[in-house]
């Protein structure tokens, strides 16, 4: 009988395991054939730059953009310099073959990630248990990102190496990657402050330093390269692509709604004022919880979790792909065990909820319930926790 269960074990193991990579890998394929947008403007801009033009002038990238693929589109450049280095080994072959190894770079880096991720956690169990939350997370958070090109799962894949580095204490390697992180400084810069917060409290400021030492020769190798780079973030109009949906330099086509509290509560007919008081506040209660963790806590895996929980909460600007890094938070809070089966079973419906909302509404700004389920899913799991102390969960 017991040889009977493991064999029935094993395979549904293995079918789940299948499913995961199968699905993963069709949400890639269907994403490359049906969708695609944000990879235009990354391929544009590393035109620009190899071409010695400036990747912030969005005159230079919509001419690329109209020339490569038949139209302006909303694709100004807002990331550092340096992300586009990335593109540049692309930039000249044929815009299709390029996207294709953007999406099967994203791919993997999504997999690998989710796998170590599991594995750094310890949650959930090891076997089909685990893949099946794989599959979830991919559905709820990876397949918009597929879908976009954005560059979601590549901060998420960068968090997990950062987190991976510090525990390993390997600091010089940290240092890199809290450096890479502000990529995307919207969602990483309450995590990376947090991150250095909680290593400068342990007397560890190695990984502190070539931070600032990465962040600095980046800056230098730009302005090396372009001069003049950062000369149209004065012009008129610049992060206008922010805001509004454009086709090309001055011509806006519609407003942009994005995935943060001030759009969704603009969805629920909030009035305009009652939603900056609200946001307001809010800023101030995440700041003084951002203040409480970074004094307290005592775990490597929670000062990450919280900060991104935080940073999601209050971002100006922010849309579902870049959600992606948020699986570390649910899958932090439901490794924690609780001291009630009540508890537990109200994190199971939180956590459906998380899913649903993925999902829910044709708008994208009502996606930022996802959030406020992981809120709540947060709070929860932090007062029912069995290993609840005053100094929060141990170190991991």
């Amino acid at each position: 009988m017991k040889s009977m269960d493991k064999n029935w074990t094993k395979h549904l193991d293995f079918f789940f395991l299948s499913a995961w990579l199968m699905i993963s890998l069709g949400a890639a394929i269907i994403s490359l054939i049906w969708f695609g947008v944000d990879f235009r403007g990354y391929y544009a801009a590393a035109q620009v730059l190899l071409a010695g033009g400036n990747p912030y002038d969005y005159h230079q990238v919509a001419e690329v953009l109209q020339k490569v693929t038949g139209e302006m589109g909303n694709n100004p450049y807002y990331y550092p310099p340096w992300f586009a280095w990335l593109f540049i080994p692309v930039a000249k072959l044929p815009f299709q073959i390029a996207r294709s190894i953007w999406m099967a770079f994203n791919l993997i880096l999504w997999n690998v990630s989710l796998w170590q991720l599991g594995n750094s956690v310890n949650w959930p169990a090891k076997g089909w248990k685990r893949y099946a939350f794989f599959i979830l997370a991919t559905i709820s958070f990876a397949w918009i990102t597929f879908r976009y090109e954005q560059a979601g799962i590549l901060v998420f894949a960068m968090l997990v190496a950062a987190l991976l580095s510090l525990q390993d204490q390997k600091w010089f390697a940290s240092g890199i990657w809290l450096a890479l992180l502000l990529i995307k400084p919207n969602i990483t810069l309450v995590v990376v402050l947090g991150i250095c917060l909680w290593l400068i409290r342990k007397g560890q400021w190695r990984p502190v330093l070539v931070m600032a030492g990465t962040i600095l020769v980046l800056l230098a190798v730009s302005t090396l390269i372009t001069p003049d780079w950062f000369r149209p973030f004065s012009e008129s109009g610049f992060g206008r692509g922010l805001t509004m949906v454009m086709d090309g330099p001055g011509k806006i086509v519609a407003v942009r709604m994005n995935t943060t509290m001030l759009d969704w509560m603009a969805n629920m007919n909030v009035p305009a004022n009652l939603r900056i008081i609200v946001y307001g506040i809010s800023i101030l209660i995440a700041a003084a919880v951002f203040f409480l963790i970074s004094l307290r806590s005592q775990s490597l895996l929670e000062i990450i979790s919280l900060s991104l929980l935080i940073s999601y909460a209050i971002t100006p600007y922010a849309l579902q792909y870049d959600y992606p890094p948020l699986v570390i938070t649910l899958f932090w809070a439901l490794s924690l065990p609780m001291s009630t089966r009540l508890a537990g079973q109200i994190n199971v419906l939180l956590t459906a909820f998380i899913f649903f909302a993925s999902m829910w509404q044709p708008s994208i700004a009502f996606r930022y319930w996802m959030v406020v389920g992981l809120i709540a899913l947060v709070i929860n799991t932090l007062y029912y926790s069995k290993i609840r102390t005053n100094s929060f969960a141990p170190t991991v």
